[in-house]
């Protein structure tokens, strides 16, 4: 009797996650991740150069992004914010950053929409800011602008997949990977890898 109601306990689990949950989970929802995102300068982690400074491009660094989002069976579109921490350069005698934002236009396709998990694949389209500035260190009267700032806005797309765990019927917990090409910067192409974890609420 013992290992039958271990073996049935056993299927009722299995069944849980397999079959469906409710559609109540369609909807608008906000969401927010965070997660480490890599630089990438045509397609070598190297540096750039801006009149003479160099910027390294390979450390990890942290990004945070908050969505506002519709849902309706196998599709998601949001609204995309993404702020990433920025880049110093190693100069000791110029403080240097370099920092990037996105907003995005994002849709996904949930492969299993309405079980407790889904994978899913995303894209979407965007605009990229690119911040740089650099000033001089240990000047009379503090620090002054040495080469200006550099702050296009450039055309981004992105590419990803991950995978959604339904904690509730109106809230998910989300994994994935994504990849951006950031356009140019001078007469370099700017991309960037990101790992990231999320939380999405339907209202």
């Amino acid at each position: 009797m013992k290992k039958l109601l271990t073996t049935a306990s056993a299927i009722a689990v299995l069944a849980a996650f397999a079959l469906p949950a409710h559609a109540e989970c369609d909807g608008w929802y906000a969401g927010l991740r965070g997660g480490m995102v890599k630089h990438d300068l045509s397609g070598d982690s190297e540096s750039a150069e801006f009149g003479g400074d160099t910027i390294k491009f390979d450390d990890d660094l942290l990004m945070i992004s908050g969505a506002l989002g519709y849902r309706y069976q196998h599709w998601r579109g949001e609204f995309e914010f993404v702020w990433r921490d920025y880049v110093e350069g190693d100069d000791p005698l110029t403080t240097e950053k370099f920092k990037t934002y996105s907003y995005m236009l994002n849709v996904y396709y949930d492969l299993l929409p309405y079980n407790w998990w889904t994978p899913y694949v995303n894209a979407g389209i965007g605009l990229t800011q690119t911040k740089y500035s650099s000033f001089d260190k240990g000047v009379a009267g503090g620090s002054n602008l040495r080469n200006g700032n550099y702050d296009p806005m450039n055309f981004t797309w992105a590419v990803g997949a991950g995978l959604s765990l339904k904690v509730t019927n109106r809230f998910n917990v989300d994994a994935g990977y994504r990849y951006y090409d950031m356009g140019g910067i001078r007469a370099a192409d700017l991309d960037a890898q990101e790992i990231y974890a999320g939380v999405r609420y339907v209202f």
